[in-house]
C-alpha cells in the first residue's frame, strides 16, 4: 500500500502567484512542472514585443521553456 504525505486540500491563487514570484517567473506562466533531476519546465503564453498575446488559429500561442537547476 502506498501512503501519501500530508498535502493541502487546495491552495489559493495568491499562494501560487507567490511561488511563481519567488522563482522569478512572469505572470504569463500557464503551467509549471518541477522535476527533481531536470529542473523546471514552464509553459508561457507567447507575447509580441508590445506585450500582446500571440494567437495561433483559435487559441493562444504557447511556449515551453526548460529551466535547469543551477550547478552548485
Amino acid at each position: 500500500m502506498i501512503q501519501l504525505p500530508e498535502l493541502p486540500e487546495s491552495i489559493t491563487r495568491e499562494q501560487a502567484r507567490a511561488a511563481l514570484d519567488a522563482l522569478g517567473l512572469p505572470g504569463s506562466v500557464t503551467t509549471f512542472e518541477l522535476d527533481h533531476v531536470d529542473g523546471l519546465t514552464v509553459g508561457l503564453l507567447a507575447q509580441d514585443t508590445e506585450g500582446r498575446k500571440v494567437r495561433v488559429g483559435d487559441g493562444p500561442a504557447l511556449i515551453t521553456v526548460q529551466i535547469p537547476f543551477a550547478t552548485e
